[in-house]
């Protein structure tokens, strides 16, 4: 393991459970070096976070990274500001309040600040397949297009995807040359200027308004429009669905669709009505950590 030359120490008195956070496919770059150290690129900065009670170690190549520093800068990705006293509104802690205890086991999974770029095209790669393909990808694209930093490569820039040559990109998206096109097209809207990801980030553009401009583009569909809204542009009240949320909204909340097919009419209608029954505010972490109580408890999945 290769020492890094600024280091810090971030007291953590909140729930915490890092393996979780990093793993559950939020963000497909983190690796393990230890049973309780993590490494990854973050903001174009080597990371490495280790894991004590209470505690955690932080290890970069920056003293700074995204112009924070570096207790500031973890305690904000690793989403540990969020009050998860009034995670889920007064009317669902009522009506529902097995699943609030239920859920509260998986407090400790937060909800990451990542990289707006990043974001886009990780996802963009994730549509209708596992995780472990999402990361081969991911880390695909950054070997091939990436700067490298040490022992590992930061992700690509815009201009980088923008200018990539087309039978390269498809062997990094799982032979995929309908992506590999999608991918190189919105990287050069980012590039640009086109789609400014800064202006489509909260606090100073809405959920709705982030989202119909994703939607605009070919290869973003609604999950993924949401996903990178709640995962990269800090709109924590965007609610991704999948079988495993459909499958709960139904069973537990008696939300469903009117179609057998989830169609974009029918995804939308059935988010907006779990956004008001969870609460606006934080419904996207609501909703990961009802998914994970789902797919664990009740589903008794072992892998995310």
């Amino acid at each position: 393991m290769i020492a890094l030359p600024f280091c810090a120490e971030l007291t953590v008195n909140v729930p915490l459970n890092l393996e979780a956070t990093l793993f559950c496919g939020q963000a497909f770059r983190w690796h393990a070096l230890s049973e309780n150290t993590f490494q990854a690129v973050v903001y174009g900065e080597i990371l490495r976070l280790t894991a004590f009670p209470n505690r955690l170690l932080i290890e970069s190549t920056a003293e700074r990274i995204n112009a924070k520093a570096l207790t500031a800068f973890v305690w904000h990705y690793l989403g540990l500001e969020d009050d998860l006293d009034t995670l889920f509104s007064k009317q669902f802690t009522k009506q529902y309040p097995h699943l609030v205890q239920g859920a509260s086991a998986y407090f400790g999974l937060r909800l990451l600040r990542q990289e707006p770029f990043e974001t886009l095209i990780s996802f963009m790669c994730a549509q209708g397949i596992g995780i472990s393909l999402v990361r081969r990808q991911v880390s695909l694209l950054c070997q091939n297009f990436g700067f490298i930093a040490i022992t590992e490569y930061r992700f690509p820039t815009p201009e980088q995807l923008a200018t990539a040559p087309l039978r390269k990109l498809t062997s990094c998206t799982n032979n995929n040359a309908t992506r590999a096109r999608n991918i190189r097209a919105i990287a050069t809207a980012v590039a640009s200027g086109d789609l400014d990801l800064t202006k489509c980030s909260a606090p100073d553009c809405d959920f709705q308004t982030a989202r119909e401009t994703l939607l605009r583009y070919n290869g973003i569909g609604d999950k993924i429009a949401d996903c990178v809204c709640l995962f990269g542009l800090g709109h924590r009240t965007a609610f991704p669905i999948d079988t495993h949320v459909r499958q709960y909204l139904h069973e537990w909340l008696g939300l469903s669709t009117q179609t057998a097919s989830l169609s974009s009419k029918e995804y939308q209608r059935l988010s907006s009505q779990a956004r008001r029954l969870l609460g606006e505010t934080q419904a996207g972490l609501a909703g990961q950590l009802l998914f994970h109580y789902w797919r664990k408890d009740i589903k008794h999945m072992k892998a995310f």
